[in-house]
């Protein structure tokens, strides 16, 4: 039976409520708990576990101590002091509570208020602390959890120390951001340090968790939750002159407000989906590396032992599935989505299902084994671009980052991947990268090329042409995209060089693009005559192949150039699609604000 005590120095913290999910989950993975409610001024474990204890609370730890303070007695059962729950979903575990008592009548305050607790522990003689570790021993024989979850009185009390000091072999100590709770919190820290334990006690584990910190939306707030941390770390850290109460503070946990729990507090841990609810989030955070991990690898190992006996396909492998799944979404870490993740590759499943499990996987700890990342480069390379998301592509940046061998062809992928989605700046960082590591040279340039047009960055562009102009000039496609750049710049001697090289001809650039043709021709002060007579040509070709899509890039030209009345007289009245062609165009040109004669 592991003890561990939730404390706050003030209330309003959210301690109990996180007692309460913690209890919940665990009896989810078929743990048996106790919870005890050892705030005995104001008790508040059965509000939030009260849908799991129909049945009115008639007695509890108060009648229990007031029996032997006063009656001079111990019971000789726990059984009148204990509710079992029911109803509690997906519960393969028990909870026992041992409720403070029935806070509605006013004997509870009564025999609340005879309890001597100078004379329990400060008195010579005085039998509260074997009374209170014989209470906690019979807990363990008579209830036998695995797990007994205190909830502490806040501030400095008898109960507070008992509970902090005496039975815990963990406190869960929650605290906000403000100085008053802070300095307390430090002075109660201190306490626990020095706290003398009992022969064949090990020393207490503190788990510090900051609460009711707002969710950070931007970097800037995120860096500010971490600068309120390590403030607190170090306030807490601060040197003492008594070497027994220097406390060494290496971690704090964050639970942050939840807005619905603000207006009307509830369970968390007790749903389907951990992994959608944030608070939930911030409890597994907590717990997971301090308290479930070793559970969750028992369940995991029946898991393997009922996969390795188990045939394939079958309704067992079906079931097994499910169960992993459900293991993932209740218990979100690496540990569960690694073994879901195993278990779909080695059952083939479909890769929407592996992407998906690998991007749980990343947004949980962000950082792979290197065998997850093998596993995971494995299926990228087969993946197509839509059914990649941006967590994959961090995925595969971590991956590069700590592999330097074999990363070219995974590099080309992420860079194609971030080009696909329109992250153009991170894409060009990658293709720059490659461009003098890969054979297909060309391919690159021609990648970076188009780019930096789609992005109409036509300086950048135009110093990239200037880089790379031998192999860009003998691809045809990107020559006439050289010319689409300069021509937004104005470099006409470049222009000029281009067609008296034989890089390019008037006639190629014509076919390729006529609008890019007409304005290069003006670019070059050409006659318009001469330009128009080529036009006319183009203009006849389209019509002889009956190609309307080439017709209208072409009217577009005469449009603009207030020559419709010219176009308009080369189409035959008889061509089929007249009318239809020079309908559109005036739509698509007066929608745009041009004018046409």
């Amino acid at each position: 039976m592991e003890t561990i005590t939730f404390y706050s120095y003030k209330g309003g913290v959210g301690r109990t409520l996180a007692l309460a999910n913690i209890a919940v989950y665990l009896s989810r993975f078929g743990q048996n708990i106790c919870v005890v409610d050892f705030d005995l001024e104001a008790p508040g474990v059965h509000y939030k576990l009260q849908r799991f204890f129909p049945t009115p609370i008639k007695l509890g730890l108060v009648d229990y101590i007031y029996e032997f303070t006063s009656l001079k007695k111990i019971p000789k059962s726990l059984d009148r002091f204990v509710l079992k729950a029911v109803n509690i979903p997906k519960s393969q575990g028990d909870i026992s509570f041992i409720p403070a008592g029935n806070v509605l009548s006013s004997e509870y305050w009564q025999k609340l208020a005879s309890i001597d607790w100078h004379s329990l522990f400060y008195k010579e003689g005085g039998e509260g602390i074997p009374f209170f570790l014989e209470l906690k021993e019979r807990i363990r024989k008579e209830l036998k959890p695995d797990f007994l979850l205190i909830d502490s009185r806040t501030g400095i009390t008898e109960m507070s120390g008992l509970c902090t000091s005496l039975l815990p072999d963990k406190v869960v100590f929650l605290i906000i951001n403000n100085p008053e709770n802070i300095e307390g919190s430090r002075q109660i820290l201190r306490g626990i340090q020095k706290a003398k334990r009992l022969k064949g006690q090990k020393s207490i584990e503190v788990v510090f968790a900051l609460t009711r910190i707002p969710t950070p939306g931007n970097d800037n707030e995120i860096k500010n939750e971490r600068r309120i941390i390590e403030d607190i770390k170090n306030f807490l850290n601060e040197n003492t002159e008594n070497l027994n109460e220097q406390l060494y503070v290496s971690e704090i946990y964050v639970l942050h407000s939840d807005r619905e729990l603000e207006l009307s507090e509830s369970l968390r841990l007790n749903k389907l989906n951990i992994k959608e609810i944030p608070l939930a989030k911030d409890y597994l955070k907590v717990f997971s590396k301090n308290l479930l991990e070793k559970i969750i690898e028992l369940k995991i190992e029946r898991i393997e032992k009922s996969i390795a006996v188990a045939e394939k396909p079958s309704e067992e492998m079906i079931k097994i599935q499910e169960e992993l799944e459900t293991l993932s979404n209740v218990y979100p870490h690496s540990k569960t989505f690694e073994k879901l993740i195993d278990f779909y590759m080695s059952h083939k499943a479909e890769k929407e299902k592996i992407m998906e499990a690998f991007a749980d996987l990343w947004e949980i700890s962000k950082k792979l084994s290197n065998r997850m990342y093998l596993k995971f480069i494995e299926i990228f390379k087969k993946t197509s671009f839509k059914d990649i998301d941006e967590s994959h592509l961090d995925i595969v940046e971590a991956y590069l980052k700590s592999n330097l061998s074999r990363r070219i062809e995974v590099d080309l992928k992420l860079a194609d991947a971030y080009n696909a989605k329109g992250i153009y700046e991170k894409a060009l960082r990658h293709y720059f990268r490659l461009i003098d590591q890969v054979k297909n040279q060309n391919l690159i340039i021609e990648k970076i090329f188009n780019i930096l047009i789609e992005k109409d960055d036509y300086e950048d562009a135009c110093r990239f042409l200037e880089d790379y102009y031998k192999p860009i000039v003998k691809n045809p496609s990107l020559v006439i995209k050289a010319l689409l750049v300069l021509s937004k710049i104005g470099k006409r001697e470049e222009i000029k060089k281009l067609f008296e090289n034989g890089d390019i001809s008037e006639n190629l650039l014509l076919e390729y693009d006529p609008f890019l043709f007409f304005n290069i021709m003006n670019i070059l002060e050409r006659r318009e005559d001469e330009i128009y007579f080529k036009l006319e040509i183009m203009v006849d070709k389209a019509l002889k192949n009956k190609n309307t899509v080439s017709l209208k890039e072409l009217g577009k030209i005469f449009y603009i150039s207030n020559r419709a009345d010219k176009f308009k007289k080369i189409i035959p009245d008889d061509f089929p699609e007249k009318k239809s062609i020079l309908f559109e165009l005036g739509r698509e040109l007066f929608s745009s604000g041009l004018q046409s004669k």
